[in-house]
């Protein structure tokens, strides 16, 4: 599945790049598509921090993201660290009692905060307090309107930032007009830019957030939820390695990373991808996701009998991730520069020499139906441990399968 990212720089009066405005787009079409405004933002916000790397978006610049209203009051902000992005509050966002809460205890976090498309009116006039830059539609404003935003902006003292800004003449007039930042097509037209992602077959994250929201969440239920379903095992770890979690341990479970990220954390995460499932129509065929989860399974059981218990999550992680170059389309080497997996982990799926390579040659090994390499492992286990591996593996995979689609 291709997810798409419109990106435009904003400039400084010495035209030098501040940052970027991230624009939602769901395809290479470069315009606006008429969606719900709650939809737009989480699935821009999904696809800039989890579906690339942030850091080649950002060219460790900030990044200009529109919230509405539902996302600020539900905090969706607070997943991303202040030193990455910019929150921009809709014109159309009221400035009422429980946004000016959440805006004021944002602003105590360090985010910088950003008024969209201003024109002073009774709605949004509670919100300039605690505004630090305020964006003018130069297409839109007259110079009588543009005169009275400047003198607001000198009484609160915020920046002024010229959008929309589409010639030179339009930069000159606003340099004269004491603009600080610019943006508009007259410095660069919105570029896309693309990758792959993992779309979700199941309905999997409804249980999770069940078990989340009950009295006394049970992290270990949520941990084998999140394990079955490939696609939301590959976030979680992509939102470890690119949000406000970064760490430089390595993660070696999928319950790790659910610690990392913190269950209420964790609800706000999974509140996003529903709203971005809604809008998803997959084609990638439901049998390599299946193949996946087996893979898992199998590896898990197999590693417990060579390698023990201890080991149990990492190859089970191993298995469930040894096909990500195939469903992405993008090399192995790629992909796991954005995953926060064990170095052995990764050497492994690299199909470089260690211990939990043997795995991955003996699930494929097993697949291709390989029997002269399989009897070169059989001082490791017998027969009967292969089969009984094999068949536990895949009758649990078509298990979770049949009850993802459910």
């Amino acid at each position: 599945m291709d997810i798409f990212v419109a990106r435009q720089p904003i400039l400084t009066r010495d035209e030098d790049i501040i940052g970027y405005e991230l624009l939602y787009r769901n395809s290479k079409k470069n315009a606006f598509t008429e969606i719900d405004g709650d939809v737009a933002t989480t699935e821009l916000l999904f696809n800039s921090f989890i579906g690339f790397e942030s850091e080649k978006l950002s060219k460790g610049k900030k990044l200009f993201i529109n919230f509405t209203r539902n996302l600020l009051l539900k905090k969706v902000p607070c997943l991303f660290s202040p030193d990455n992005i910019i929150i921009e509050i809709l014109e159309d966002v009221e400035g009422d009692a429980e946004v000016i809460a959440v805006v004021a205890e944002l602003k105590t976090l360090g985010y910088t905060i950003a008024l969209d498309d201003f024109l002073l009116n009774d709605l949004n006039k509670s919100l300039l307090p605690y505004a630090d830059i305020i964006k003018v539609d130069f297409l839109l404003s007259s110079k009588k309107q543009r005169e009275a935003i400047n003198k607001i902006a000198k009484y609160y003292n915020a920046k002024l930032l010229a959008e929309k800004v589409e010639t030179r003449a339009d930069f000159e007039i606003a340099l004269n007009e004491g603009y600080d930042f610019f943006q508009g097509y007259f410095f660069s037209k919105p570029i896309i830019v693309s990758t792959t992602d993992i779309p979700f077959h199941s309905y999997g994250y409804i249980r999770i957030l069940n078990e989340l929201t009950s009295d006394e969440p049970d992290i270990n239920k949520i941990t084998s939820l999140i394990e079955h379903d490939l696609p939301l095992s590959y976030k979680i770890l992509k939102i470890v390695n690119n949000a406000a979690y970064a760490t430089r341990v390595k993660v070696t479970s999928i319950k790790q990373a659910i610690v990392i990220i913190g269950l209420n954390e964790l609800m706000r995460w999974l509140t996003i991808i529903s709203l971005k499932e809604q809008q998803l129509n997959s084609t990638l065929a439901e049998e390599i996701i299946s193949q996946s989860l087996f893979r898992g399974k199998f590896t898990e059981l197999l590693g417990v009998k060579l390698y023990g218990e201890n080991r149990k999550a990492e190859c089970f992680m191993l298995g469930m991730f040894s096909l990500l170059d195939t469903i992405l389309q993008r090399p192995m080497e790629t992909i796991l520069k954005t995953l926060p997996l064990s170095t052995t982990v990764k050497s492994a799926l690299l199909k470089e020499e260690n211990e939990l390579r043997t795995l991955i040659d003996i699930v494929e090994a097993t697949e291709q139906a390989n029997w002269e390499k399989l009897n070169s492992y059989s001082n490791n286990f017998t027969p009967s441990d292969l089969t009984t591996c094999y068949n536990h593996a895949l009758n649990w995979a078509n298990e979770i399968t049949n009850l993802n689609q459910d």
